[in-house]
């Protein structure tokens, strides 16, 4: 049983290293776009129209897809002073609970996504935007991140205790 979680984890991180590699591209692209819209503005040829707005849906896509991995390194806010004083054992189970917490509010948000993706595609809803992408595709976007950190809540239920050990050894590791 085990076995098949641990396969279906690795699977889950490649999937994830996959998301943030795509994230990391789009980022990239900014970087490359932008001068080259301000170089044809500059030399009056004309302009990307749709770049700005592209780079708000990008962004947009990029922190909610991005989310999942974000929890996954331990990089994301949290504030564990209270876990760190407590002992060990007492440690890990305060973990687990914070983790089936996350995963359960997680659980509500993937849910209601869902529900608004599903209306907004009934509807049909598009943005008062020049580059018009249906709204349901961007509420896809925070549906599938809020499944996707689910899954990574309750992947680190089952590894609370080697991730109270690891910041435990490490402290600093995502700090400033």
């Amino acid at each position: 049983m085990n076995s098949l979680i641990d396969s279906i984890e690795v699977g889950f991180n490649r999937f994830l290293r996959f998301l943030i590699s795509l994230v990391a591209a789009s980022i990239g692209l900014f970087a490359i776009f932008i001068p080259i819209n301000l170089l044809l503005i500059k030399q009056q040829w004309g302009a990307l129209w749709w770049l700005n707005e592209s780079i708000e849906y990008a962004l947009y896509v990029g922190v909610f897809i991005g989310a999942p991995w974000v929890l996954q390194q331990g990089a994301h806010v949290r504030v564990d002073v209270f876990v760190s004083l407590l002992p060990h054992r007492a440690a890990v189970q305060m973990e687990r609970v914070l983790d089936l917490l996350g995963a359960l509010l997680c659980t509500i948000l993937c849910f209601y996504g869902t529900r608004a993706t599903i209306m907004e595609f009934v509807d049909g809803t598009l943005p008062d935007k020049d580059l018009r992408i249906a709204n349901w595709y961007m509420l896809a976007f925070f549906a599938l991140s809020f499944l996707l950190l689910t899954l990574e809540f309750l992947f680190r239920l089952r590894r609370a205790g080697a991730i109270v050990d690891e910041e435990a050894a490490n402290p600093t590791k995502a700090a400033f």
